[in-house]
């Protein structure tokens, strides 16, 4: 087991070991990466930004947040007993460190779910200055706050496809809700965000952030990239974005965090079943997203998570949009691809691909983004990317065999109990496979 100590002060962090990984957090002091790995520099700077003050419970959240992303990012699953499922023990700083270490078994039983890892956390007393908004007439002229008047929502805006339709029927639509679009800022995906911000219909607030977490020099080059904790720092972040509306709006009524992601991939059943823990992500598996807003109710934060495309294919989302004309120029510019931060272009045939090209086929739209791989059935002679392909189609074989889309349904993780939820998310699933197929049987014939 690792233990990963975080502080924003580097004097308070012990010394680098083979079971011990001090990090910096935050940017307060000059930071030496020869000894300490850093993350989220920028992101106390972003939040003095908004010009407003954010409640202090939020930063916790954010603190814990950065700190997963770090260890998540840090920790090489290679190097795990099973070569996938790591253990590590986390002691963050935070302002109420009572209430988290009283919540710290169901915060680690849902990381341990979200990832497939396990997790333990110790926490501490912060010793660090919550952060204040910046006070030059300068910073004033540039401050957010002004923006976040009048908007009573918060919207996960990734650059993907799916956050690029809930933005769109959102704000080009007849949604009473006007949203802050918070984003993650990955290298390249900045510059895909601001052009389908262009497709929309003013007036939205913006919040991007990155944690960019830096690791200590010697190991540099060795960081995991499965990134299975993401949705937790965005989530996180989100939450900060509701703190910072309510203050800016003096409104606690304002609760309500889209995360538009496709029925589909939400529930992300495993294809075979050597996929059920390694290839199986589950960012909004809506177990995941029913216990975070516990978890966040009994800290303190109310919140309500929606995804309102739980039953809803990709292809049907593309379809359905209520602005097609913006929906169809989205389309080249978003980024769906699992493999995108490798080099900067979509592979065109992981299964996120494969979802995304079945629905633009769904949809009857011609012009789609560029891929690496164009043609599929060529695919088939490449042993090191088939991989993907060949358990789709196996899926597809085995399920038209067996009927049991409700064994499959579950086999990706526990389902709500009411029997209507459970059969449609049973229908979500069988439709987002069959525009699968029906993409392929294309793609063959051509």
């Amino acid at each position: 087991m690792t233990n990963f100590y975080f502080n924003h002060d580097p004097a308070n962090l012990p010394d680098f070991s083979d079971d011990c990984h001090p990090v910096q957090m935050f940017h307060t002091h000059q930071n030496d990466i020869t000894k300490h790995s850093l993350v989220s520099k920028q992101l106390l700077q972003t939040v003095r930004d908004l010009g407003l003050h954010v409640d202090a419970d939020a930063i916790d959240l954010i603190t814990i947040a950065t700190a997963v992303t770090a260890a998540d990012t840090f920790e090489l699953r290679d190097n795990a007993e099973n070569a996938w499922a790591r253990k590590m023990h986390l002691h963050v700083p935070v302002t109420d460190e009572d209430m988290w270490n009283f919540v710290e078994p169901e915060l680690s039983s849902l990381l341990n779910f979200l990832t497939g890892d396990q997790w333990l956390f110790t926490f501490e007393k912060t010793t660090m200055p919550m952060p204040t908004p910046k006070t030059s007439e300068q910073a004033k002229a540039k401050a957010k706050a002004k923006s976040l008047i009048g908007l009573n929502s918060v919207c996960l805006f990734s650059g993907g496809l799916d956050s690029a339709v809930g933005a769109i029927d959102i704000l080009n639509g007849e949604s009473d809700l006007k949203p802050l679009l918070v984003s993650h800022a990955y290298r390249g995906d900045g510059a895909k965000q601001e052009d389908i911000k262009q497709l929309l219909s003013p007036p939205f607030g913006e919040l991007s952030y990155s944690m960019s977490p830096h690791i200590i020099k010697h190991l540099e080059g060795k960081t995991d990239i499965s990134m299975r904790g993401r949705s937790f720092n965005f989530l996180a972040m989100a939450v900060l974005g509701i703190s910072a509306l309510r203050n800016a709006n003096c409104d606690s009524s304002i609760e309500t965090i889209v995360v538009p992601e496709n029925g589909y991939i939400s529930i992300n059943p495993p294809l075979t079943r050597r996929r059920i823990g390694s290839h199986s992500t589950r960012t909004t598996h809506p177990n995941f997203l029913s216990r975070l807003e516990s978890l966040l109710r009994d800290t303190g934060f109310h919140v309500k998570i929606v995804n309102p495309y739980q039953f809803k294919t990709k292809g049907e989302m593309l379809a359905e949009c209520v602005d097609q004309d913006a929906i169809r120029k989205a389309v080249p510019l978003s980024v769906s691809c699992s493999h995108w931060h490798r080099e900067h272009k979509q592979c065109g045939h992981c299964v996120p691909c494969l979802i995304r090209r079945a629905s633009v086929f769904h949809a009857g739209f011609t012009q789609d983004a560029l891929y690496k791989t164009k043609r599929l059935r060529d695919l088939i002679k490449e042993k090191d990317t088939r991989d993907d392909l060949q358990a789709v189609q196996t899926a597809i074989i085995r399920l038209k065999q067996s009927d049991n889309y409700r064994s499959w349904l579950r086999s990706s993780g526990p389902i709500p109990q009411e029997k209507d939820i459970r059969e449609k998310l049973e229908s979500t699933i069988k439709r987002g496979l069959a525009e699968v197929e029906l993409f392929l049987q294309a793609d063959k014939s051509s």
